[in-house]
């Protein structure tokens, strides 16, 4: 879409873009005529979450930790039980006011409340004269007025909390949670709004109702109860940590105590002052008791060696003694050898004989013998008598005597040994196990008093928390909510504007989205992209009241320029035949199919043409005149759309065609197998009495009737007659098809009834009266500044 056709859009609707957004103005001054009243007041309270002391004096900075405190106290203040409790206390409050005080609740509205309460709420109000009350950051925070004693309302605010809590069905639980009433209920009351301020420690609460006074007491309240609440969720929350520590801790200790009486008991039932210096000398006097042992058993066996060897010592003295004792006999037997010897030698001299000289040689083998006997003897006894082994027997036996008594000492000292190894032994078998008893009793001592030194820290260290949570959730009003005393102001005029805007804005969007999905044949630009055809020119509507646009010249103009581009085609698609067939039809009735035809021959006819006109003897449907102008396009400046009858153009064929240009024809069987317009004539019996340049046969609607199709595959042109303000549809499309199958170069289009403006694509500017100014401004919109320039 072009900005000038936008323009004209906008022209064309001018009147309902004024007219609605008058319309919704109007309509919205009416319903707002009583406007209702709002009062606003705002309360700023001082969290020091972000900046605040703390008792942890290294403690860091931390954004997001800061952000989720603030996130929690912000949903603190909006929760259910926050937002029930200054319900009820704002009710409490209403209800114990004798009368209506402006500085709490308005009249009107104190008055509905009485009306509405039932009467047996009004028993849970106490009414006693109580004076003493235990003082808290609520009773501080929350003024009362002087009417009210404290204590009444602290019980009768607990009263009506528990009655609340009680059910879903009575009158205080009713009243919180449906969503009619505008002071009490949750839904009310989540209309504050709490926000932070920036990033700084400060969060303001604004509320919004219409009464000043339940504004600024509904802020006073929700300070004492967010403060309250905050308070006890931070402080429990530390102070179940800490006694949760203490428990953990008494347990540890005792478990603690029960491993130390353990390891007692189990000292004194094995005589244990100290069991590693204890165990440390036992082993000290059992390794030197093994020294001295082993000592003791290498004296034992040298001694017992020494008294062997003497004992050997004395053996050989025997021995001696014995050899000595067989040498002595020896010698007498060797005497006696000798003196037989000596005895025989003499015998020989005297008497020499074979015996004796035996005998004497015999002896002497003796004596020799004895001799090398008494001689080993002797050699033994003296190599005795010069070794160890010869010792004299006066000196070996006090040896003897020493090495005996010694070795019996010792041995007695080895027993006594025995006895005392068997002993430790025994002691050794005790301390073994008690050292990894007493290592597993130490061990656990060890761990329950880690584990106490652990829970003990963690204690300190929840105690730390627990003051350091007090001193940061100590928050303070510091901009305690005002009175307000001038109502905001409304929104009156804005709504006002604001309807005529949106009206204005809607009202366009529907035009400019009807012009957008506009599917109709409009123009000839559109008709030639929707059915895939040429098109010959377009004809404009012939509306009654044309304005100051000379529409006679306009349609004289296109019909002579579509019958130019009729000639054209015929100059540019050679035909042998003399006679141009041209068949003018439509897929509906009332496609202006006549009138087309009809100034198409009264053209022809008047540029020197010879033309017949053929149309068929069906009843045409008249065309009327509407009696009036059209009240609602009357009113909404629309341009009057009644159809000029007795417009030149719309003149009956018969008016500007002799009678021998222009016949009808049946429609009969004979008519549907016509190949040429001769057929026709023939079926008709009409006679011509010249040779026609142009036949023009008009064919009813091809959706409503049956046609001649061979007739119009051999027609020289055929032309398709479109209503502009219908849409192309699949029956129409359906109704040609056949049509373009076969010939679809021969069929042109020509578009009826277009707009006005849409005949600019064809002639250019509209032949009409303009100012100036107007010509100046089109040609702007047109981005034409120099288009009038001579070249």
């Amino acid at each position: 879409m072009k900005i000038i056709d936008f323009i004209r859009l906008i022209l064309r609707h001018l009147v309902l873009l004024i007219v609605i957004p008058l319309f919704l103005a109007l309509l919205v001054l009416i319903l707002t005529s009583k406007p209702h009243l709002e009062y606003t007041s705002q309360t700023i309270l001082y969290t020091g979450l972000a900046t605040g002391s703390s008792i942890e004096m290294d403690k860091a900075f931390n954004y997001f930790a800061t952000n989720t405190a603030f996130d929690n106290l912000i949903n603190i203040i909006n929760s259910r039980e926050t937002q029930e409790e200054v319900a009820v206390r704002l009710l409490a409050t209403h209800l114990m006011l004798p009368e209506a005080n402006p500085k709490y609740i308005s009249k009107k509205l104190f008055d509905e409340l009485k009306v509405k309460v039932p009467k047996d709420i009004y028993n849970y109000i106490e009414k006693g004269n109580n004076r003493s009350l235990k003082t808290d950051s609520l009773t501080v925070n929350s003024p009362l007025p002087p009417e009210i004693n404290r204590k009444n309302y602290e019980i009768t605010v607990n009263r009506l909390l528990k009655l609340m809590r009680s059910s879903s069905d009575n009158y205080i639980y009713e009243l919180l949670n449906y969503e009619n009433d505008k002071h009490y209920s949750i839904k009310a009351l989540s209309s504050i709004q709490a926000i932070r301020i920036n990033s700084s420690d400060l969060i303001k609460m604004t509320y919004t109702v219409d009464d000043p006074g339940i504004c600024q007491q509904t802020l006073e309240i929700y300070n004492a109860v967010c403060i309250k609440n905050y308070k006890n969720i931070k402080e429990n929350r530390s102070d179940a940590v800490v006694k949760y520590f203490e428990q953990q801790l008494a347990m540890a200790n005792n478990d603690l105590k029960l491993a130390e009486d353990k390891l007692l008991e189990f000292n004194k039932a094995n005589k244990i002052i100290n069991y590693y210096e204890q165990s440390k000398a036992v082993a000290v006097v059992k390794e030197d008791m093994e020294v001295d042992y082993n000592n003791k058993k290498a004296q034992l066996a040298g001694t017992q060696a020494s008294t062997k060897r003497i004992e050997e010592k004395l053996n050989v003295q025997d021995y001696i003694q014995n050899e000595t004792n067989k040498i002595l006999e020896k010698k007498k037997l060797l005497g006696y050898i000798n003196y037989q010897i000596a005895f025989n030698e003499a015998n020989l001299e005297s008497d020499p004989s074979e015996n004796i000289s035996s005998k004497i040689n015999t002896l002497k083998k003796e004596r020799e013998s004895l001799n090398n006997e008494i001689k080993k003897s002797v050699d033994e006894i003296y190599s005795y008598n010069n070794t160890v082994d010869g010792v004299p027997l006066t000196k070996t036996l006090p040896d003897w005597m020493n090495t005996v008594v010694e070795s019996e000492n010792l041995k007695a000292k080895i027993k006594v040994m025995d006895k005392q190894n068997k002993d430790f032994q025994e002691q050794y078998a005790t301390y073994a196990p008690a050292g990894a008893t007493i290592k597993r009793l130490e061990r656990e001592i060890s761990v329950s008093e880690q584990g106490y030194l652990e829970l003990l820290h963690g204690l300190n260290l929840a105690k730390l928390k627990l003051q350091d949570n007090e001193m940061s959730s100590n928050i303070k009003s510091i901009d305690p909510p005002f009175y307000p005393l001038s109502a905001n102001p409304t929104k009156r005029g804005l709504l006002i504007v604001a309807a005529a805007f949106l009206g204005g804005l809607l009202t366009l969007g529907i035009i400019l989205m009807m012009e957008y999905f506009d599917d109709t044949i409009k123009n000839a630009s559109r008709a030639s992209k929707q059915l895939g055809l040429k098109t010959l020119g377009m004809m404009p509507k012939m509306i009654l009241d044309s304005g100051n646009i000379k529409l006679a010249f306009i349609q004289k103009r296109l019909i002579e320029i579509i019958t130019q581009n009729i000639l054209q085609y015929f100059g540019t698609h050679d035909s042998e035949k003399t006679v141009k067939t041209i068949v003018v039809f439509s897929t509906h009735k009332m496609e202006g199919k006549t009138v087309l035809a009809g100034n198409i021959a009264k053209t022809l006819k008047q540029e020197g043409k010879k033309i017949v006109f053929l149309n068929y003897d069906s009843k045409q449907e008249p065309i009327t005149q509407q009696r009036k102008f059209p009240i609602l396009n009357k009113i909404l400046g629309y341009p009057d759309p009644r159809i000029d009858v007795d417009n030149p153009f719309l003149a009956a064929v018969s008016s500007y065609l002799d009678e021998s240009e222009y016949y009808s024809y049946a429609m009969n069987s004979s008519f549907y197998n016509a190949k040429n317009f001769t057929d026709i004539l023939e079926q008709n019996n009409i006679t011509l009495n010249y040779t026609p340049d142009f036949v023009i046969i008009e064919l009813p609607s091809l959706i409503n009737y049956n046609y001649p199709a061979e007739l119009i595959l051999n027609a020289d042109l055929d032309i398709l007659v479109c209503r502009s303000n219908r849409v192309w549809s699949d029956a129409d499309q359906s109704a040609v098809n056949n049509l373009l199958a076969a010939a679809a170069s021969k069929i042109n289009v020509i578009v009826n009834g277009v707009e006005i403006n849409e005949i600019e694509s064809v002639l250019g500017d509209l032949p009409k009266t303009r100012s100036m100014f107007r010509k100046k401004i089109k040609s702007m919109f047109k981005f034409q500044f120099f288009s009038k320039n001579h070249i």
